[in-house]
């Protein structure tokens, strides 16, 4: 069995602890089903004991918020602290040979002993069979709970990750570039019991989308446990292209940032998110100097939340690693793209007015959105569903644009689909055609492809400019 101990859930009130104790069993249960693993549980104050012995909760517990520790331990019934002794002699008596050993109990409930009463008990039946006592650094640790007619038996306690149960505080939308600050911040957020849902802005799609989703899916394959965390893709290209035709705008940093804040702020209002979580540092980049955090935050109808204000890089790089967050896959943090002509120091007026000239429905549009559990199969369909090109009299074209792009230049024969009705299209298309989907950037297409495979279907993406370029039968 699995003794499972929390700190903070145990200073709540009776409600919010019975609340709190339920989802964090629901959590675990819901990665053990992931791995085929069943099981029943009891609560004691302060403690959860998970009936079984299966090894694989070493790997699961760790990454549970809301768990302080938790050890791999033996029960036992008891009638007096002589039957304590026994067990433990008959137990620990070949373990400790040749040893130094130390014995920690820890009591609760009415008994006619006291916990020293039975470390010294257990201590002096034990020494004649060891190297001695040492209880600063043992060689083995025997630990000892009673509770009650009970007591457990351990060696080890496994530090977990601590604070709150997922869920348990609200909802949160952090912007996520998929560099190293953005997923410390995100998992800071998801500790403190905040679902946690991400909003990206490829401005190099494929291949900056690409790496954000293998570092995110480590990130909420690991910890959002318990919840189905949402990716939010836009595309922020419109902007760069502006940028660049505009190579004086002395502000770029700040309104790719500030965009990004208006977005997120719609996907607040649009979705029930509590707030917008972000990994920026006082004076770490050229964004985020305090007049310019001002600035940006100036005005906003929900908290922005910022995790990282005090850490330096190399104290976010360290915490990444002991998370095992760190990924050297990353293609950068997006704000290195408007380091040309920084605004380091705005007065929060004249920024003002100069985001006036912007809206995110000019220069930001949502791509696609999926799911923790889309992320694998999804990034499977970019890379392996690609269309070459080949067809037959089989190739069936479908146009996710909309219907005004359509209308301009289409493939021919190809169909016209809004995405929102590909479940309809599924059930009515037959298995023997060969599927072909394109859109602007290929996002929607390839999610479109990936879902027709998961049904049985040949299907493969391609964006309209390779299939323009490729010019199959067009």
């Amino acid at each position: 069995m699995f003794i499972i101990r929390y700190s903070e859930i145990g200073l709540k009130g009776d409600k919010s602890r019975r609340e709190m104790e339920h989802l964090l069993i629901e959590n675990i249960r819901s990665e053990a089903s992931k791995n085929n693993i069943d099981f029943e549980y009891k609560k004691t104050d302060g403690r959860i004991y998970i009936l079984s012995n299966d090894s694989k909760f070493h790997d699961i517990l760790p990454r549970i918020f809301g768990i302080k520790s938790f050890s791999h331990a033996d029960e036992y019934t008891f009638k007096n602290k002589e039957e304590i002794a026994s067990i433990i002699l008959g137990n620990f008596r070949e373990k400790v040979i040749n040893k130094k050993f130390a014995v920690n109990v820890r009591r609760k409930g009415t008994h006619t002993f006291n916990s020293l009463d039975i470390e010294k008990m257990l201590g002096d039946a034990l020494y004649e069979y060891s190297s001695g006592v040492n209880l600063e650094n043992p060689d083995i640790m025997i630990y000892i709970e009673i509770r009650d007619n009970k007591f457990y038996t351990f060696t080890e306690k496994i530090n977990g990750p601590g604070g709150l149960p997922l869920k348990s505080e609200g909802k949160l939308i952090s912007l996520f570039s998929g560099g190293i600050d953005s997923p410390v911040s995100t998992y800071m957020v998801m500790k403190r019991g905040s679902a946690t849902d991400l909003l990206f802005c490829t401005l190099a799609h494929p291949a900056d989308t690409i790496s954000m989703l293998k570092i995110a899916m480590n990130l909420l394959n690991k910890y959002s446990i318990g919840y189905n965390s949402r990716i939010y893709i836009i595309d922020g290209s419109p902007l760069i292209s502006y940028i660049v035709k505009n190579p004086g705008q002395k502000y770029a940093n700040l309104i790719f940032k500030k965009l990004l804040y208006d977005y997120a702020e719609k996907l607040c209002l649009d979705h029930g998110y509590n707030g917008i979580v972000t990994g920026e540092s006082i004076g770490q980049v050229s964004s985020q100097t305090p007049e310019n955090l001002n600035a940006m935050s100036y005005g906003m109808s929900y908290p922005v939340f910022r995790p990282l204000i005090g850490f330096d890089k190399e104290e976010t790089i360290e915490y990444s690693k002991n998370k095992g967050l760190y990924s050297n896959e990353s293609i950068g943090e997006f704000c290195s793209l408007f380091s040309k002509n920084p605004g380091i120091k705005v007065k929060r007026w004249d920024f003002m007015e100069e985001i006036k000239k912007f809206s995110i429905n000019d220069y930001f549009s949502e791509l696609i959105s999926l799911n923790k559990n889309n992320i694998e199969e999804y990034l499977n369909s970019i890379v392996n569903r690609k269309f070459s090109g080949d067809t037959d009299e089989n190739t069936v074209f479908i146009d996710l644009r909309n219907r005004d792009e359509y209308e301009k230049w289409h493939h021919c024969d190809s169909i016209n689909l809004n995405l929102a009705h590909l479940n309809e299209f599924i059930s009515e298309s037959s298995k023997n055609k060969k599927y072909v989907f394109y859109c602007k950037k290929g996002l929607n297409s390839a999610y479109a492809a990936s879902i027709m495979v998961k049904n049985g279907f040949s299907a493969y993406y391609i964006t309209e400019k390779e299939l323009k370029k490729k010019g199959v039968n067009a």
